[in-house]
């Protein structure tokens, strides 16, 4: 997952990025951000447009929810527990 993603979003920050593995997981579209398909120009101007159009609050809003994702889903000890439990099952 991109540091840049998680740091922008715990920041209080929208955040447009690519629909691919570990984006999705960080941004929820039109609630935190905007995902862009991949190698798709004309879906990246139209998120940007999108965003654009949005007014001064529905963009801190959109911020707002994904910092508190990230404080939700994306906390230092919830991260580090999973990856606990993953190494435990691994070597069972």
């Amino acid at each position: 997952m991109s540091n840049v993603l998680q740091e922008a979003s715990a920041a209080g920050r929208a955040i447009i990025t690519t629909r691919r593995a570990g984006c999705g997981e960080i941004c929820e579209d039109g609630v935190t951000g905007f995902l862009v398909n991949q190698q798709d120009t004309n879906d990246l101007i139209n998120k940007v447009e999108k965003f654009i159009s949005l007014s001064h609050e529905q963009k801190m809003e959109m911020g707002l929810a994904g910092r508190r994702k990230m404080e939700k889903e994306f906390d230092r000890n919830i991260v580090i527990n999973a990856y606990l439990d993953e190494l435990k099952n691994i070597l069972k």
